[in-house]
Parts: structure tokens; sequence; C-alpha cells
């Protein structure tokens, strides 16, 4: 899954790495690639989305909680692909 556009430089790298990355996945929450492979190649849905913790919903368990959260979101989404954030403390 790309979640690529927070570490680049421009919304056009985004949308560069973003519709690259949809040449062989189809999971994206990459706004602007989805946009440039939607007006360059046609496509009217070149990806979709998957449920995603991020740091702040995670950490808001509290450090001991973490594992917690993670329950919550397999129990909230049981089936499928989900995103778990699990760098937010030093494992």
């Amino acid at each position: 899954h790309d979640f690529g556009f927070r570490g680049v430089s421009s919304v056009e790298s985004a949308a560069l790495g973003g519709a690259a990355h949809l040449v062989n996945f189809l999971g994206s929450d990459t706004m602007a690639g989805l946009i440039m492979a939607k007006e360059y190649y046609g496509m009217s849905c070149a990806g979709y989305s998957i449920p995603a913790s991020e740091h702040s919903t995670m950490t808001s368990w509290g450090r001991e909680q973490e594992l917690d959260a993670m329950r919550n979101m397999l129990r909230q989404y049981p089936t499928g692909l989900v995103a778990c954030v699990s760098d937010s403390y030093d494992i």
C-alpha cells in the first residue's frame, strides 16, 4: 500500500511516484497518483484505500495499551487488509 505522499518534496513527485506504484499495485492513499492515473491514462479507478491507523491514533491509547489499539483495529476491520502503525514507540 502506498502512503508515499507524506515523504516527498512536491505534489508532482507524489503524483509520479504514486502513479508508478499503481502500475503494479492497487492500494494507495496517494491522491496525486490516483489523479494522475485518471488524467493521463484514463483510469476511472486506478486504486483504492484500506483502513489505516496513524501515529496519533495509536499513541492516544498510551504506551501500555498499544496492543489493545491494534486489537481494536482488527476487531473493527476483521476481514481484508489493514495498515497498523507499530513504530510509535521504541520496539
